[in-house]
Formats: structure tokens, sequence, C-alpha cells
């Protein structure tokens, strides 16, 4: 029978057409040089990197400014979505053992439903923000989620050997913000463009940036995914280790020198390990995401390094398009007369 998904997927496509066509009917274009009356460019601060002209997306891609930008976007990017991906594994995994009473099924569904609020306010919120501070520096604020990325593997193991909840707040708190900064980057993204490049053609230039996040699409799980399994299978042969060779063969059936071949077909698991290894031994669970999470966070040491780096576009390249702008005129012109 009907699952109901094509029908789910049909609403969602239709819903989504409908809004777009809405939406696109509000459009309007202003008038060249037009500007609300009274109003008056307000002066920029030391260090801005606000363009006073515009440049196209060919022009763009010929300065540093256009490839920190793409570093920057990516770096912020794959950590957003490996942070995402990861989060609610890790609050089962780790607090869910720590603070079984607390950390209960329900309360997993709202962490989830909390990191996406986390994601869509952080949309609007430093976005709205940015108006007042700058786009260059709120970044220069997402670049606290490489600290703070770094401090969750410490966090999850102050959460096993204590027994309080102030680490679970600590997770909470720290992972919904370094997820709104993921949310703002999609926001601020265009307006930075327009900062550095003018705002004649950012959605050329915006469309050639997206390339960072389809990379960072295809970075981040496949990153996660590679970093996880390296993790586990480097537990699963310490756990062994501390096994003798008999011990190991009675409990699985098979020598030791195949745990590898038998940690790919789940034969062996940290679980089942963890049943017959001597009393006291440490479940490395909670440390299986300690690479990916400083992973992240060198990815975030980078792109807060490419915001650095960031300075106003020099004023030969936008005279340079101007110029090539002024050419292709002509030549149309001619084209027609001809």
């Amino acid at each position: 029978g009907s699952t109901g998904a094509g029908m789910a997927f049909c609403t969602l496509a239709g819903v989504h057409c409908a809004a777009m066509l809405v939406g696109s009917w509000f459009f309007k274009l202003p008038r060249d040089g037009w500007a609300p009356k009274g109003w008056t460019p307000p002066p920029q601060p030391a260090g801005s990197v606000v363009a006073s002209g515009s440049m196209g997306h060919q022009q763009a891609m010929k300065t540093p400014q256009f490839y920190l930008m793409w570093t920057l976007i990516c770096g912020n990017s794959v950590s957003g979505l490996v942070l995402i991906s990861s989060a609610k594994t890790i609050m089962t995994d780790v607090f869910a053992g720590a603070l079984p009473l607390v950390v209960t099924g329900a309360f997993a569904t709202g962490y989830v439903s909390a990191i996406s609020a986390a994601n869509a306010g952080g949309r609007l919120g430093w976005a709205l923000l940015s108006d007042w501070a700058g786009r260059r520096n709120l970044f220069f604020v997402f670049g606290l989620g490489a600290p703070l990325a770094a401090a969750v593997p410490y966090i999850t193991q102050w959460a096993t050997t204590s027994g309080s909840a102030l680490p679970l707040y600590a997770f909470y708190s720290s992972t919904l913000l370094m997820i709104s900064f993921y949310g703002g980057l999609a926001s601020l993204m265009p307006a930075y463009i327009s900062d550095l490049f003018g705002l004649r053609h950012v959605g050329a230039i915006h469309g050639r940036l997206m390339t960072a996040w389809s990379a960072a699409a295809i970075i981040g799980p496949n990153l996660l995914s590679y970093l996880r399994r390296d993790s586990y299978d480097r537990a699963c042969a310490t756990l062994a280790a501390k096994l003798s060779p008999e011990e190991f063969q009675g409990a699985f059936g098979a020598p030791v020198e195949r745990l590898q071949e038998l940690v790919d077909a789940n034969t062996v698991t940290i679980a089942r390990l963890m049943e017959v290894v001597p009393p006291g031994t440490m479940d490395p669970s909670p440390l299986l995401y300690d690479s990916t999470l400083y992973a992240c966070s060198a990815m975030l040491g980078v792109a807060f390094l490419a915001n650095w780096a960031m300075s106003p576009v020099e004023k030969r390249h936008f005279e340079e398009d101007a110029k090539r702008e002024k050419e292709a005129m002509a030549a149309a012109r001619r084209g027609m007369e001809g």
C-alpha cells in the first residue's frame, strides 16, 4: 500500500511553488540611483570592507577576496553540517547514559527541535544584528565556534565522570550557539558579498560562491563518517587488547587477528567488548566524536583566518570591470548599427 510519502512530497512541492510565485510578484526593481528620501550613506568605520562601486562575477573571481570568501563559507558550512548531523547522537550516546533520568527520549526530541530553532533563529537574529555591527565583525564572532567545538570533547568526558547536570547545560547551550552561527552564515553571505563587490551583481557572485556550500555538503558527511569509523575501530582495538587471545576466542568464536573483519561485520562491537573486558574499564563511546569535533574546530579556525585576511577590494578591479562593461556596450551598439 501507499506510505503517503509521495503525496507528502507533492504537497510540499505545491506549497513551495505557490510561495515562490507569490513572493516573486512582490519584487520590484528600483530605478537607477533611487534612495529613500533624506537618506545619506552612513560613514564607514575604520577597517570596513564595504565597496563604493560594483563589479561583475568575472572580475570578482580575479580577486583574492573571492577565494577568501569561498574558504570562509566552506569552513563554516562543513562545521555546521557535521555538528547538526552528530549533535543528537552525542546527546543520546553520552548524556543519556550519564543522566538517564534527565535525557529521556522526549528530551532528545526536544533537543532536535531546539537545533532547528537555533538554525532558524540564527538566520534572523544575526542578520538583524549585522546591520548594526557589520558583517565582517559578526564573522569574527562566528569564530568563537572554534574553541567551543574543541571544548565539547572535554564536556563529554566531564559528563561521564561527574554525574552533574552542568556538562549537559554546557553542551546544550554551546551546540545551539554554534548552530545559530551556521544559520547566520546563510543570511549574512549575500550582504557580505555586496559589501565586498557591490550590489549590482550579487546574485551572480553568490551563485559561484555557493560551490563552497556544495563542497561542504560533500566534505562534511564524509569527514564525519571517516573520523567516527576510525575512532570506533581504534576503540575496539584498545578494548580487545585488554583480553587474552583465549578470552577473545571464547567470547567471539574467532581469533583476535580477525578483529577488523569482525568489527566490519558488527560481530564485535564496543557494547559486546564492554561485557567481557575487565571490570572498571572505561567505555570509549563518549570519545568517538572527539576527532570529528577537533576537525570542526580546525575548519572554523581556517574560516576565522580567512575573514581576518579580508580587506577592501582594490579600486583597479572596479575600474577594469567598468572598462570591460563600456567596451561590451560599445560593441553591442556597433552590432545593432551594422
